[in-house]
């Protein structure tokens, strides 16, 4: 079903987030830096930071499908989806697992893509 807005139209859905065998019911995006170098002039206010090692994190909840499968990917393992924004990438799981109750099960991914790291 199409958003009809009226007043201010807004973002909605999860844009092209694909993940095949499951629907997305919930999804955060975020950029964080793993390693940053902070360095203070002779008055000890911050001059610089370095930012050493930026990665692309997912955390979602998503609805499983009968395509999907119910065992969550173990840490280290790749994961193929195509994020909101962007095209197919390969992340890694990160804490990821499965939630059984009454209804649907869901997968909760936690999934980061580090800059400079091939996953395979």
């Amino acid at each position: 079903m199409a958003a009809i807005f009226k007043g201010t139209t807004l973002a909605v859905s999860f844009e092209g987030f694909t993940y095949t065998g499951y629907v997305a019911e919930s999804l955060t995006v975020s950029y964080p830096n793993g390693n940053v170098e902070v360095l203070h002039d002779a008055d000890g206010a911050t001059m610089t930071k370095i930012l050493q090692d930026p990665a692309e994190k997912i955390e979602c909840t998503l609805i499983i499908l009968a395509a999907g499968t119910i065992t969550p990917p173990i840490d280290g393992a790749t994961v193929g989806l195509i994020p909101a924004v962007g095209s197919l990438t390969s992340f890694m799981s990160e804490g990821s697992s499965t939630t059984h109750a009454p209804g649907a099960t869901r997968l909760n991914l936690s999934l980061i893509k580090e800059s400079g790291m091939t996953y395979a």
